[in-house]
């Protein structure tokens, strides 16, 4: 098991529709990623125009394996409209 950790910004005032879509139709759409164990998202406190994802995955071969599937592109086209920037993707091993 890998974790990732994905971290995005979204535009100022965006962020109740983009957590809207986010619900409906993005996070539904993880449940198809090929070697995803869980997905989580979580609202930024202190920035509260940050998101993060957290991804379980089977392993980070499994992950990039996932990324070119039509239900991982289009969490990416629900998600990217609404994004300003994010910080790099890092994946962790367990201890």
């Amino acid at each position: 098991m890998v974790l990732e950790r994905a971290e995005i910004f979204i535009q100022e005032g965006k962020m109740d529709e983009f957590l809207e879509v986010l619900k409906s139709k993005a996070i539904p759409l993880t449940a198809q990623f090929t070697g995803l164990i869980s997905f989580r998202a979580l609202r930024g406190v202190e920035d509260v125009n940050s998101v993060m994802f957290l991804a379980e995955w089977e392993s980070v071969e499994a992950h990039l394996a996932s990324r070119p599937e039509p239900a991982h592109e289009q969490f990416r086209q629900v998600v990217l409209p609404y994004t300003s920037g994010a910080k790099p993707t890092v994946h962790f091993d367990p201890v």
